[in-house]
């Protein structure tokens, strides 16, 4: 057993007899209707004297299945926001060919057969199993014939239209920030180690905390963004490049932050990035003091934002 902040974490098939309310799903990104789920899922908790847990996987089924598209929220980001949310426990699985084979049936069991699940919590479309044989209709079944309550939640609509991962994937990509993080009720992030750049930025004083970009995560649209940064448990104003840097002929793929008013070492330090605005497009500037100016307007733009 292994904790992020005050979350406990178990393996699929681990020993727990703690009795719980288990929340079902993906959980890719823990949208607006994840949140509706797992606030039902701590609420059925709280009246049954139980502790609430939330499945997910450890790794991304998109690369298992050979899918060209990246995770909103890999496995550690949902861990920090399911302990945001007093989750008391995430349940992971790792997705492979073996878990992928499971029938709806042996998926349900081998939760009974090594916790104590006193209700589960499901979105009204949920499915699993193999090939998602797996239904509703089917878990309503086996929860009577397990004295198992089930509450089915409705999935969560803006103008008559669902709210889904797949949308939100979509505004990212597009550079939507506004709408997807609406989506999200908190800002998209990335969590990242700092690792050693080129340090052009500090050669044109403007010194960045550069992030490898997770390989696992979507990559959202290559931009200037206002963001803030948690650093050493304090929330701190950032302007961030996503992207390329074709003022320098430099086609990967990364993050850099510049955290105003910070000059500080933080080589090898676990931050988070949280995406609140973009400023504008990245684009080729014709010299470093061009590009010099450009970031300093960037600046003003966040220490003017409302947020």
């Amino acid at each position: 057993m292994s904790r992020w902040k005050g979350i406990k974490t178990l393996e699929y098939a681990q020993k727990n007899e703690q009795p719980l309310i288990l929340a079902l799903g993906f959980f890719d990104c823990l949208h607006i209707g994840h949140i509706k789920l797992i606030d039902e899922c701590k609420l059925l908790a709280f009246k049954k004297s139980c502790l609430s847990a939330v499945f997910t996987f450890s790794n991304s089924p998109f690369e298992v299945l050979g899918k060209n598209c990246g995770q909103i929220l890999n496995f550690e980001e949902r861990l920090y926001k399911l302990d945001c949310l007093k989750v008391d426990f995430c349940i992971k699985a790792e997705f492979n060919k073996s878990f992928s084979e499971l029938s709806p049936l042996e998926f349900l069991e081998t939760f009974v057969k090594y916790m104590s699940i006193k209700g589960i919590v499901v979105g009204n479309d949920y499915t699993f199993g193999r090939k998602g044989e797996g239904n509703v209709e089917y878990l309503k079944k086996w929860c009577k014939d397990n004295s198992i309550e089930l509450s089915v939640v409705d999935f969560a609509e803006d103008n008559g239209e669902k709210i889904a991962s797949t949308k939100i994937r979509k505004l990212l990509e597009t550079g939507d920030l506004t709408k997807a993080n609406a989506y999200l009720v908190e800002p998209y992030f990335i969590i990242g180690q700092v690792i050693d750049g080129c340090k052009r930025g500090r050669d044109i004083g403007f010194a960045t905390a550069n992030l490898a970009y997770p390989h696992d995560k979507l990559r959202i649209k290559s931009g200037v963004y206002y963001t803030r940064v948690l650093l050493d448990g304090v929330w701190l104003k950032a302007v961030t490049n996503v992207g390329e840097h074709p003022t320098f002929d430099d086609d990967n793929f990364n993050i850099e932050s510049h955290i105003l008013y910070y000059d500080k070492d933080i080589y090898g330090k676990k931050i988070i990035v949280k995406f609140l605005e973009k400023i504008r497009d990245i684009k080729k500037f014709s010299s470093k003091e061009e590009l010099a100016d450009q970031i300093s307007k960037d600046i003003d733009f966040a220490l003017n934002s409302k947020f």
